[in-house]
């Protein structure tokens, strides 16, 4: 198989997409970026990866952010949209990796080498995944619950605001997985997809 293309994967929050991701791209030999997208962000912008860390999920205009950028024009949101768009081209640009969130699917929308990924999960499996995942800061069920739909509410909105597409919708995505049938299956998928979209574009 010749040199893989640039992979990018979102997903529902403790539907062990991270762990997916970071199997693809160990089975491929090649970089995933996830936190280290707030890393190379803050380099570039002088920006501390916390500020930036807060940010994430959260569309613009809110009372916080507003106050954080101290009446400059663009808030920081947005600043830290465009910054990690950037980012995402470049390396994109650079060769195959895999890009885990930051609406990559859109934001190399207009590259054929790209394969998209959504992961996605029945709730109920989520909730009891979520239980031993310790991404998960949540200890009590009412806690995970909450914990899990807020995430999922602060992804999608983020998500909707920067670009014109519904996150989850199967349409935007080459691939729609579920988590429940297993991570081996779930990256068996995803590589099987790869291989399948480069012998389309060798055509």
């Amino acid at each position: 198989m010749k040199e893989p293309m640039v992979i990018t994967m979102a997903r529902e929050y403790a539907s062990g997409g991270s762990e997916i991701a970071q199997a693809v791209a160990d089975k491929l030999g090649i970089p995933l970026y996830n936190k280290e997208l707030i890393t190379l962000a803050a380099k570039k912008s002088g920006l501390t990866e916390e500020a930036i860390a807060a940010s994430e999920n959260q569309r613009s205009g809110s009372l916080i952010y507003s106050l954080y950028m101290m009446g400059n024009t663009m808030p920081l949101a947005d600043q830290v949209y465009i910054l990690q768009s950037n980012v995402i081209k470049e390396l994109a640009s650079q060769g195959p990796c895999v890009i885990l969130g930051r609406c990559g699917d859109y934001v190399l929308r207009e590259r054929p080498d790209v394969l998209r990924v959504f992961v996605y999960a029945p709730k109920e499996w989520r909730l009891e995944y979520a239980k031993t995942n310790p991404l998960v800061k949540a200890k009590d069920e009412k806690g995970i619950k909450d914990e899990v739909e807020k995430t999922d509410r602060n992804r999608s909105a983020y998500y909707n605001y920067y670009t014109q597409n519904r996150w989850g919708d199967a349409h935007n995505y080459d691939l729609a997985i579920n988590a429940a049938l297993g991570r081996e299956t779930c990256v068996k998928m995803i590589l099987d997809a790869v291989a399948a979209k480069e012998k389309t574009m060798a055509e």
